[in-house]
């Protein structure tokens, strides 16, 4: 039965290697090894920025980062310090209005002490 069978004169293309990709996707935010230039993540960062130049420099590693990539990492990182403090600020508030909590012995009201 393989008599019958002709191969055509096709080839087929080469497996693509690493050095034939156009795109690349790297993850650097999970990676503890290399520096991520993101605040919050690994060692602490922060950016050198010097007068008449158009790039900010990552203290951690040295390279040179786009200002608007900067910019939104601060930006970021203020309104999670805003948020933050203003969960703090209502729950402070709630814990001042309240005048009894239940005793965690007997399970009776007590009143709580102000000193």
């Amino acid at each position: 039965m393989t008599d019958k069978i002709t191969k055509l004169p096709v080839r087929f293309k080469p497996a693509p290697g690493e050095e034939g990709r156009t795109l690349k996707v790297v993850d650097t935010l999970f990676k503890r090894d290399e520096c991520s230039h993101i605040q919050g993540f690994g060692p602490s960062i922060t950016y050198l920025i010097r007068e008449g130049e158009t790039e900010v420099e990552c203290s951690n590693c040295g390279t040179r980062l786009d200002p608007m990539f900067v910019l939104t990492q601060m930006a970021h990182a203020e309104t999670n310090w805003l948020r933050t403090r203003q969960l703090h600020i209502d729950e402070m508030k709630r814990l001042s209005e309240r005048k009894r909590t239940k005793c965690e012995c007997c399970g009776k009201m007590t009143r709580i002490s102000r000193r």
